[in-house]
């Protein structure tokens, strides 16, 4: 069993939540499939975006309400807390990465609409040291940078550690929730079997070397962060500047764009990148590869994999929080029954899979340590990525169905 009191206070939260990982997937293949059109499909996904956002950015208000009592009183009970919330807004945002690659706001840069934000909020791995000081010796996986907190001619604010981010290479990130992480979690220099995340003490910001810079670089990278959050929301609103955009496209083109961004979450980003590369990574204490999961130091990789994947059966299925609408599936099933129902085995046995990695009594990282992507015999890790990627490749086979080619 998990023995960190933050992991098991948050893990017995979240089963009286949303998030349930057991029983909520089934809830959301309800939807009336009669004279579903695509226009239903096109507004009910407008929808989920917007409400998924916007519990995000609620979320992570609240994160930063944490974060900001944590500095102006800092003591080991309100850092406690601040990871805590850490976590807490970490889930909702995992349930948005299937709004990617959609050629929406996110990760567009080149239109007026165009927020371009995705790298600012989530890039990862990340040379930690990039940001704050790392253990000797780690210098191989945590690069050797002369960090941004310890270089006091750099002004810590927002413009200049967004201008920062990958200001050297694709890892020298320096902006969201994996920097916020590390200020929070600090290193995670243990054994994986340890089963324990980074141990940064509290005193950091307290009595050690640079505590004010440093409290003052965790406030600013919040503040950053909430303040995205808000404009992904802002603009998904009813009315709001790309909602409106959205909703004037091409019906066959809203629904490619939709589709394609739960095609690339499942079969690309979530299976290969953060799946099947620290399962051969070497990177990190003892080369077993935790150094490249996704929330290395805090150790919440595993509910990383769950939130993406049930982003990606939201938009699937066409439901999230209180919304049931019209959905995909729902357009598969009137066009051709026997692939609507491919699809939901695909998308039952990917959830199924992904879980059992979510409640797995070993963390991420340890099981990682157990498998190789060339293994004969998968473990459940490697499960899990066969199951997603099947699952891609029904949701292509299914858009194929209802005219649409990804």
């Amino acid at each position: 069993m998990k023995t960190n009191l933050l992991k098991s206070t948050f893990i017995i939260a979240l089963t009286l939540s949303l998030f349930s990982c057991s029983s909520d997937d089934d809830s959301n293949t309800t939807n009336n499939t009669n004279n579903v059109s695509k226009s239903d499909v096109i507004n009910n996904y407008g929808d989920i975006v917007y409400q998924t956002y916007l519990d995000s950015y609620n979320s992570a208000v609240s994160m930063q309400s944490a974060i900001n009592t944590f500095i102006t009183t800092p003591n080991q009970t309100n850092f406690d807390l601040a990871k805590t919330s850490w976590l807490a807004a970490r889930e909702f945002y995992g349930l948005t990465e299937t709004f990617r690659e959609t050629n929406g706001p996110i990760d567009t840069e080149s239109d007026s609409w165009s927020l371009g934000t995705e790298g600012q909020m989530n890039a990862w791995p990340i040379d930690e040291s990039y940001i704050d000081y790392v253990a000797s010796g780690t210098e191989d996986y945590a690069n050797n940078y002369d960090s941004i907190i310890s270089d006091t001619t750099i002004s810590i604010d927002q413009t200049t550690i967004s201008g920062l981010n990958e200001g050297q290479n694709d890892k020298s990130i320096s902006t969201g929730w994996h920097a916020i992480e590390f200020l929070l979690w600090g290193q995670d220099n243990t054994m994986p079997s340890e089963d324990l995340p980074g141990l940064r003490e509290f005193t950091d910001y307290t009595t050690a070397t640079n505590a004010d810079r440093r409290a003052l670089y965790l406030q600013v990278a919040t503040n950053l962060l909430v303040s995205d959050l808000n404009a992904l929301t802002t603009t998904w609103a009813t009315g709001g500047t790309y909602r409106t955009v959205f909703n004037d496209l091409n019906q066959d083109i809203a629904l490619q764009q939709l589709i394609n961004g739960a095609f690339f979450i499942a079969g690309d980003e979530l299976s290969s990148e953060r799946i099947i590369a620290p399962v051969d990574s070497t990177d990190g204490i003892g080369g077993l590869g935790q150094e490249d999961e996704h929330s290395c130091f805090s150790d919440n990789t595993h509910r990383d994999i769950y939130a993406n994947a049930k982003g990606v059966y939201n938009v699937v299925f066409g439901a999230y929080s209180a919304i049931d609408g019209a959905s995909f599936y729902d357009l598969v099933k009137q066009a051709n029954p026997t692939q609507a129902a491919a699809l939901k085995a695909a998308a039952d046995n990917a959830m199924e899979k992904v879980n059992a990695i979510a409640n797995n009594a070993q963390p991420f990282d340890y099981l990682i340590t157990l498998e190789s992507s060339t293994d004969s015999n998968f473990g459940v890790v490697m499960q899990s990525v066969q199951a997603l990627q099947d699952w891609a490749d029904e949701i292509s086979a299914s858009a194929t169905t209802i005219g649409i080619s990804l």
